[in-house]
């Protein structure tokens, strides 16, 4: 690939770049210069604003991150070419009936895509951001952005500006994919930037999964995420969307996932994270037509000094909708965890059903969890509960597996496995669900090895 001389840090200089970049359609330049230009007017955020009070950005600075990174080779044929780091993270056979697309994107660049016949031969659209930019601006314009406007907040109006990867993903009316689509999205550039936007279109009663895998190196390494995802059920559609966050511990990500569910739609999220030293995330599901339901899940796993901030919105807009949320988080060493999660019922959305659960376990003494449940309701036919628990291991549950002979740190895998399983279980893909029991057991295996355990 020819060579280019990358901006070294988040700029002006490197809106320009990426402005440049990919001959991208006027209208997406002249987003990107006034994303920029409320970057640049929006404050950063402080322990004084009520979102940010007990998010920690005191070591946080973004002069210390380059725009982008590129490999230094240009797209590949075969999964089988890939550099061998990656492969590991990807299902063995990913072509062989286990997928119905892949899509690999090394730092900024996709390196590799693949999409079966089938999907193909029934008009599945499965195209990195900058290829849909160029041949697919129908499916962007009006869209882009559309869910999650560029003037939000501080950290999306940056995305905005320098996205510089992402996938668009359409699925025709009535056409169901049985198999998911993956994406994988690698960065192994110290101190580079990953502003990935995945914009999915599932048309009238279709259906699809999308599995988003996010990886680097593990161990000290050092970068900034920040992604968006808009997702648009049509009326009857049906839509997975299943997210594995596993950063190297000194990773900062600030994501943002956001789907518009119409008529008789459906839509799942399972959100997991076991990366990062930094993960917010906000998940918002507006629920815009009659009959509309939703599923919002969440599992987060936390060592060292890590902290997961979470963020959910469940909006109901329209009458006789639905939506049910559980987010799971477990907390070893210093780690902590903030969830802030708000159900709004508008006026006309008599008939709500909604449920919030957030469900805290801690490991450790230092480990710490807080938990803010919130209701807004304007409508009086609704039915709306929510709740909160954060504790330790019942001591009973371990006295019982103890006196059975099971030593302590077992006993306490076994019940951190069955704490953790109703959210594996609704991972509609059993491999990519095995991925994220294989990252659990790797991480409280490390945890009990630092305890001199094992």
């Amino acid at each position: 690939m020819a060579y280019l001389t990358v901006p070294k840090q988040i700029s002006h200089e490197a809106l320009e770049f990426l402005v440049g970049l990919n001959g991208e359609p006027e209208w997406v330049r002249d987003t990107r210069r006034k994303a920029w230009e409320t970057f640049e007017q929006i404050p950063m955020p402080t322990p004084r604003d009520e979102e940010w009070r007990r998010t920690d950005l005191k070591t946080f600075r973004l002069s210390d991150y380059a725009p982008l990174s590129l490999p230094n080779y240009d797209g590949i044929a075969s999964v089988e070419a890939l550099p061998e780091e990656l492969k590991p993270f990807l299902h063995p056979g990913s072509e062989e009936g286990n997928v119905a697309g892949l899509l690999v994107h090394h730092g900024a660049k996709a390196v590799y895509r693949w999409l079966s016949e089938e999907a193909e031969r029934k008009g599945v659209v499965f195209l990195d951001m900058a290829t849909a930019l160029k041949q697919r601006p129908d499916l962007l314009e009006g869209r882009l952005h559309q869910l999650i406007p560029t003037n939000e907040t501080k950290f999306v109006a940056l995305h905005a500006a320098l996205m510089n990867a992402g996938a668009v993903i359409y699925i025709p009316p009535r056409v169901r994919l049985e198999l998911p689509l993956h994406l994988f999205f690698w960065l192994d550039a110290e101190r580079s930037s990953l502003f990935d936007h995945v914009l999915i279109v599932a048309d009238r009663e279709s259906e699809v999964i999308v599995l988003t895998h996010y990886a680097s190196p593990q161990g000290e390494f050092s970068a900034l995420s920040s992604g968006a995802v808009e997702i648009f059920a049509e009326p009857g559609a049906r839509v997975f969307f299943i997210s594995l966050q596993e950063w190297g511990e000194r990773v900062y990500d600030f994501h943002f996932v956001r789907a518009n569910i119409r008529q008789d739609a459906y839509m799942r999220w399972v959100l997991t994270a076991f990366g990062g030293k930094l993960w917010r995330i906000n998940c918002h599901s507006r629920l815009s037509e009659h009959g509309a339901s939703t599923d919002m899940l969440g599992m987060s796993v936390g060592a060292g000094i890590q902290q997961f901030d979470h963020h959910t919105f469940q909006e109901h807009v329209a009458p006789q909708c639905k939506s049910d949320l559980l987010f799971k988080v477990v907390l070893m060493d210093r780690a902590s965890s903030i969830y802030r999660g708000l159900i709004k019922v508008h006026k006309n959305a008599q008939g709500t059903d909604a449920y919030q659960a957030n469900r805290n376990l801690l490991l450790s003494p230092k480990a710490k969890a807080d938990s803010m449940p919130l209701l807004e309701i304007e409508a009086n036919e609704v039915r709306c509960t929510h709740g909160a628990t954060i504790g330790r291991v019942d001591e009973l549950q371990l006295f019982y597996l103890m006196s059975r002979g099971i030593p302590r740190r077992q006993a306490e895998k076994i019940i951190v496995d069955g704490f953790l399983r109703p959210v594996i279980d609704k991972v509609p893909v059993h491999w990519f669900g095995e991925k994220m029991q294989a990252l659990l057991d790797a991480k409280m295996l490390a945890e009990a090895k630092r305890l001199g355990y094992a």
